[in-house]
């Protein structure tokens, strides 16, 4: 049977549907589980933990006899049994007595045995994979800078750590019909005017001048929209503590272009001790410019 997925937006709303791969259901596994949210991790953990628990016990219960101490027809005992003997706990009021009993023991003590190792190892993954903390603009800003057309967006660090030799990277990804008639989507480059930051700090407002050579040059609003135009942001850095890579992304619809607008000023004057303050409740907010 055929697989498919979904690319989701910012707003976790699915944006393209991709069908008709080959199937391969184990093959990204591992992937998966590193992606997935904790909550639906832990879920997934605990209810395989019960589940294969719940069928060794079944097994010892058809077992008459076969585990010491065992009320008859007690499940229940059956099925603490069994967690003991999966974690090698061993109170040793209960014990196998027949063969059958111990065959099951000495497979679920395997069974547990894999479980500890593949749960810690993706629980240690999940905890030591890096990752970014970054609060992006809502909107994108276009507006007139030293006389010049250009597109603005914000974004800042939300962490309070450093970001070493932070890069972004920004494209601008359109359907465009060829003289052919065949359709394709055209990934652009959109050169910023300062795409580095030695040292990613707090607060970074990232510009784009529109001229002859930019992918913006003569849009407007409907002819990005016409067009389902993407602005894809990338930031990637290195963590100051970690000394690890991390990155995160955002993509801008043509909806959240403000056109003929730029951002308020977050940043209060110094004051006699040099100190300067951003008041992030303003983040996000606009105001009308020239165009």
């Amino acid at each position: 049977m055929a697989r498919s997925y979904r690319f989701l937006d910012n707003k976790g709303q699915p944006t393209i549907e991709v069908k008709g791969l080959p199937p391969a259901p184990l093959r990204d596994l591992y992937h998966r589980v590193l992606t997935m949210r904790w909550r639906v991790f832990l879920l997934i953990a605990f209810t395989s933990f019960l589940l294969i628990n719940a069928v060794f016990a079944l097994l010892f219960w058809l077992d008459e006899g076969g585990v010491q101490n065992m009320r008859e027809g007690s499940y229940s005992d059956a099925y603490f049994f069994s967690v003991e003997t999966m974690m090698t706990i061993g109170y040793g009021f209960m014990a196998p007595t027949s063969t059958f009993a111990h065959v099951l023991v000495t497979l679920e003590s395997f069974t547990g045995m894999l479980m500890t190792a593949v749960m810690t190892g993706l629980v240690f993954a999940k905890f030591a994979t890096p990752s970014a903390n970054v609060l992006f603009s809502n909107v994108v800003c276009v507006s007139k800078q030293e006389g010049i057309p250009t597109v603005l967006f914000r974004l800042a660090n939300a962490r309070g750590n450093r970001l070493i030799e932070a890069t972004l990277s920004v494209t601008l990804a359109k359907t465009v019909t060829t003289k052919e008639g065949e359709i394709f989507r055209r990934v652009l480059d959109v050169k910023l005017v300062r795409n580095t930051n030695p040292l990613f700090w707090i607060g970074w407002t990232a510009m784009h001048r529109i001229d002859e050579t930019s992918p913006f040059f003569g849009e407007t609003a409907e002819s990005l929209t016409a067009q389902g135009c993407e602005m894809i942001v990338v930031l990637s850095g290195v963590d100051e503590h970690s000394s690890s890579t991390v990155h995160t992304r955002r993509s801008y619809a043509p909806e959240e272009f403000r056109w003929g607008a730029r951002f308020v000023d977050i940043i209060s004057p110094a004051t006699a001790l040099g100190l300067r303050s951003f008041d992030f409740s303003r983040f996000h907010d606009t105001q009308p410019a020239a165009l």
